[in-house]
């Protein structure tokens, strides 16, 4: 992410979820209606915006085919799992890189019994609280927003200091972080949660092949995603091979629950008039418990 800049990703995305709530509900992969406010501001203020949101979507389909359907099946994804969680009793939710995510205010079971805790840049997270402080109900959720420069601050300090507990089961979401971040920072953040959350406690998480990251991919929307992400300043630094992730995530503590390819998720969540769109090979999601 450049200097000075919120997350233009983030704000690409909630455009995306935006799009995607105004579909009908039979036709809907996922289902975020506060996405709306985080949108790119030109396009929130515009007379025509419904025509923008539309059209934008329709030029990113054009360039990255595939993209936008497994982004909103990595939310689908990222959705089911997170209420299952609840379910299976998390006292705890982790939000690492936050960006413009609205589940601590659209899952309702989150508020009765589940600490939330949002880390994201300053940047990006000053202009998400302003935007809930204009349009939204800032008393709607038992959420701690916690800035944090992943590159220079400790997360485990950020974390017990605004009362996160390594006695509580906890899930931690990293959506559409990993592929940013070098190696070692991905190896720091996995190392944390295995040794700071309890055995049960899991994360969700997506990644890219290697070659992805490297440019060797024969993937054309990953080569049109990867030039036109370097250009914002949000670099594609880091991948793992998708028959190699269960000895990764092993040789770090966790055991793989589930490891969704394009072909399982397409399976999954593209059926009935959903069942022409196109995904892209290059996302894969993965849930891992805490050995």
């Amino acid at each position: 992410m450049k200097v000075n800049q919120s997350s233009v990703t983030a704000e690409n995305n909630a455009l995306l979820r935006t799009h995607e709530a105004m579909r009908p509900e039979s036709e809907r992969i996922c289902h975020d209606p506060l996405a709306f406010y985080f949108i790119p501001d030109h396009i929130f203020s515009s007379v025509d915006r419904n025509n923008q949101i539309k059209m934008a979507i329709t030029d990113w389909e054009n360039y990255f085919p595939g993209v936008c359907n497994s982004i909103l099946a990595r939310t689908r994804f990222i959705d089911d799992c997170l209420e299952e969680a609840i379910n299976d009793g998390i006292q705890q939710l982790v939000i690492l890189g936050a960006g413009y995510d609205t589940r601590a205010f659209r899952v309702m079971a989150l508020k009765e019994s589940v600490g939330v805790f949002e880390l994201d840049h300053p940047i990006t997270q000053k202009r998400k609280l302003s935007k809930i402080q204009r349009h939204m109900d800032q008393h709607a959720s038992n959420i701690q927003y916690i800035p944090i420069d992943f590159s220079k601050e400790d997360l485990p300090d950020k974390l017990f200091a605004c009362g996160y507990s390594d006695q509580l089961k906890t899930l931690f979401i990293w959506e559409g972080v990993t592929y940013y971040l070098p190696a070692s920072a991905v190896d720091r953040t996995l190392d944390f949660i295995n040794r700071l959350s309890p055995p049960r406690s899991s994360i969700i998480f997506d990644y890219f092949p290697p070659a992805v990251a490297d440019g060797t991919t024969p993937l054309a929307e990953a080569q049109a995603l990867r030039d036109g992400l370097k250009r914002i300043g949000e670099e594609i630094l880091f991948g793992i091979e998708p028959d190699q992730i269960i000895a990764f995530m092993k040789a770090r503590g966790f055991t793989v629950i589930r490891n969704l390819t394009s072909t399982e998720y397409r399976r999954a969540y593209f059926r009935g008039t959903n069942k022409s769109r196109n995904v892209s090979d290059m996302f894969i999601f993965v849930q891992a418990m805490v050995s």
